[in-house]
């Protein structure tokens, strides 16, 4: 609610704008007339009628969540993303979407006028591609009446929601929900709970698209849908306003589907052909040459989906953009699994049903994904698939060669090859994601690190036929180094094996990661991604290297910033809590020792801290990036971060390091201009941001705070862009600095 002084002071601005054509007496006369039209009408209800009410959805914004509403007002987003999972148990079928929205102007239809008014929600399927048919109403989700909810402050952090009134709708976000799985799976056949409508409530045309089942979230539809969500105010049946916003909806519970076919039919089926052709009475399909790329491929898909389902579910900041991650691991496993179906299908035919082979040969969702995959190159890969047979002597390890180690070790590197092409195409159908893909790769990287340690045993039967002290030796073994572990003589076969070349742990980091950086490299080149530094996952983003150089505090930072908690080991720690939020005195204290906010008064500082959105980076995290648009400072809390600057050649270099009590993005801040430099953690990292709505009060009380500022930033700017060498007399725009600053700040 405004306060007396603030509506003087904001018709006193008024007063002082400048309008066209009309000077100081022009606007006298015109408010004399306007009050005179005032006194003359019989309601004020008249008046409020003129206003214009609205409607406002608030868009996603990377790195944060809905669930930040709750403890910093204006700090919330909308969601754009969903799951479900109709694999898995009907209870848990996925989480809830979050829409927040704002009213603005909605005088007449609140307290003391009343007038009737509502807020409903619509919901249409979207077609997989634009000449493929018009959206299609879900039923049930055409004009819902939607009641007034906000996110609760009481159960932070778990997100929760409480009702609220629209007579507060002035300093107010709203949430509109949607459950995926109640509200868009149809009911199972026979069952009266859990879905929202019944299959053949969906025309025709619709269900003519998906021949291979009774659901929107099938193999034809890609396991996904694309929403259009659509909010109204209206009264008496009178649109007022609408908003729409499109959001994706994935089936999670499906994702790997593919990946296990290969495993439970392709490769156990190959395995036996083998076994056969061998004389062998019993071969596990461990020691398939393609199992350990299978296994620990499906194990990392379902680390990052748990880290997506903990920031979709419970709000959590595992990723910055869940939704890419999403898409780039959906048409992923399309592109490899449907490429080798097809490598395979005069072998094995039945690796789609009927139904979806029609569905992967004719709909037209699966067009960009015929023309990209490639058959051949899986041929290549498949004739890899040979295992080594029994041999005698140290080389035994079971029903099956020591060798068969290297030839899985091959087949990998080529199954990664073309894995990694396949990659590239995905990451073109997903889109471009040019301000935190690299933030996602360095997770994606470190989920396949743990699976390729959780699966290790699981992966690599042979290694339980030998001595431990030479498991150990073929686990760990670096490139170089014979005496690991202090054994002086190892078995002359085994240094064969493995003594010119890394051992199963080291090789598998070292080789993913450059084939990760590769892609990412590659997708740079193309304006499909963009990190930070010369490579996008650099040594000290990986938890075996950690580990290996005994970096145990980096490696702890590593397993915290992935939700491991501070585990200093590299075993699965159970996820970490929500951080504790620091005390407003403690805010206040580290604001007092900030020589930029000098000029404040204690209930100047107290008032900013109460408006402070505490933020947590791991290592290497990207904060604000050069070249974005924002209007954000930040406050090093604790840890410390680099600044560095990108070149016209493309290469970035460190500027400048800050550390607790820095101050960083004022320029930003307070004229509105793009991001000067990259600025990322050292390690973890505590910041509180500050916005410009925060310091708006407290800049028009103490005007001297921009003198400050200006010199500031006009030192910090100078030193940047030499460093860049971009400008050579940045000393020109100090004199401008505080004009420029009370122009955007003040209006």
């Amino acid at each position: 609610m405004m306060t007396p002084k603030e509506f003087q002071r904001q018709f006193k601005r008024l007063l002082m704008s400048r309008v066209e054509g009309m000077d100081w007496e022009d606007k006298l006369a015109r408010v004399r007339q306007y009050l005179r039209q005032l006194e003359a009408r019989q309601s004020p209800e008249e008046e409020s009628a003129e206003l214009s009410p609205s409607l406002e959805l608030i868009p996603f914004e990377p790195g944060k969540r809905p669930v930040d509403e709750a403890l910093y007002p204006g700090h919330g987003c909308s969601e754009r993303v969903g799951c479900i999972n109709t694999s898995g148990d009907p209870a848990e079928l996925g989480d809830e979407v979050w829409l927040l929205y704002r009213l603005r102007d909605i005088y007449a239809f609140v307290a003391p006028f009343e007038r009737p008014f509502e807020v409903t929600m619509s919901a249409w399927f979207l077609p997989a591609s634009p000449g493929d048919g018009a959206p299609c109403p879900v039923p049930g989700l055409l004009d819902l009446p939607l009641s007034p909810q906000v996110v609760s402050t009481s159960s932070y952090p778990v997100p929760m929601l409480e009702p609220a009134p629209w007579n507060s709708f002035h300093q107010t976000v709203y949430v509109a929900t949607i459950a995926p799985a109640r509200q868009l799976v149809p009911h199972p056949p026979g069952q009266e709970t859990g879905g929202g409508y019944h299959w053949l409530d969906l025309p025709a045309s619709f269900r003519e698209r998906i021949p291979d089942g009774a659901d929107p979230f099938t193999f034809a539809s890609l396991f996904r849908q694309q929403l259009r969500v659509e909010l109204r105010l209206s009264e008496a049946g009178r649109t007022v306003c609408a908003e729409s916003t499109d959001i994706e909806i994935f089936d999670t519970g499906r994702f790997g589907s593919l990946y296990a076919r290969l495993l439970d039919r392709l490769v156990k089926a190959d395995t036996e052909a083998q076994q056969r052709a061998l004389g062998i009475d019993e071969l596990h399909i461990g020691y398939h040459p393609w199992f350990p790329v299978l296994t620990i491929g499906m194990d990392k898909a379902l680390l990052y989906l748990r880290a997506i389902h903990q920031d979709l579910e419970q709000h959590r900041r595992n990723l910055p953009d869940p939704r890419w991650l999403v898409r780039v691991g959906l048409y992923l496993e399309l592109l490899t699994c449907l490429g080798i179906f097809e490598a395979v299908k005069h072998e094995y035919p039945d690796m789609l049903s009927p139904e979806e082979r029609e569905a992967f040969e004719e709909g037209a969702a699966f067009a960009p994904i015929r023309a990209a995959i490639d058959v051949a190159a899986w041929r290549q890969v498949w004739d890899m698939r040979h295992i080594a047979p029994r041999a005698a002597g140290f080389f035994a390890a079971g029903p099956v060669s020591l060798t068969n180690l290297m030839r899985k070790q091959k087949a990998t590197l080529a199954f990664l090859h073309t894995h990694h092409a396949d990659l590239q195409r995905a990451i073109e159908l997903a889109g471009p994601n040019l301000w935190n893909a690299q933030e996602t790769w360095h997770r994606v990287f470190r989920d396949a690190e743990r699976a390729v340690l959780k699966n290790s045993a699981l992966a690599f039967p042979e290694l339980a036929h030998l001595d431990p002290r030479w498991r150990e030796f073929a686990l760990w073994h670096q490139r170089g180094d014979v005496r690991l572990f202090g054994l002086s003589l190892m078995p002359e076969a085994l240094t064969a094996l493995f003594g010119d070349q890394d051992g199963i742990f080291p090789a598998a980091c070292r080789q993913y990661r450059k084939s990760m950086n590769d892609v990412a490299r590659w997708a740079a080149e193309r304006n499909l991604m963009d990190y930070t530094g010369d490579e996008c996952i650099p040594r000290n983003a990986s938890l075996l290297e950690a580990y290996m150089e005994k970096n145990s505090s980096l490696l702890a930072a590593l397993q915290r910033r992935d939700g491991y908690g501070a585990a200093q080991s590299i075993d699965l720690d159970e996820p970490s809590k929500a951080p504790r939020e620091a005390s407003a005195e403690d805010l206040v204290t580290l604001l007092r020792r900030t020589p930029v906010f000098k000029p404040l008064l204690d209930r100047e500082l107290r008032k900013l801290a109460t408006k402070a959105r505490r933020v947590e980076y791991g290592p290497l995290d990207r904060i604000v990036l050069q070249g974005q648009r924002d209007s954000s400072m930040f406050l090093v809390a604790s840890g410390a971060v680099e600044v560095l600057v990108r070149h016209p050649d493309g290469q970035d270099s460190t500027v400048a390091a800050l550390e607790k009590g820095a101050v960083f993005g004022e320029f930003a801040l307070l004229t509105g201009e793009e991001r000067t430099a990259t600025v990322r953690a050292v390690d973890e990292v505590v910041l509180y941001e500050i916005t410009k709505e925060a310091l708006q009060p407290i800049i028009e009380a103490r005007p001297q705070l921009v003198i400050e500022l200006s010199l500031l930033m006009a030192s910090r700017q100078a030193h940047l862009r030499d460093a860049a060498e971009r400008y050579n007399e940045a000393e020109e725009k100090v004199r401008s600095l505080a004009g420029r600053i009370r122009r955007f700040v003040l209006g």
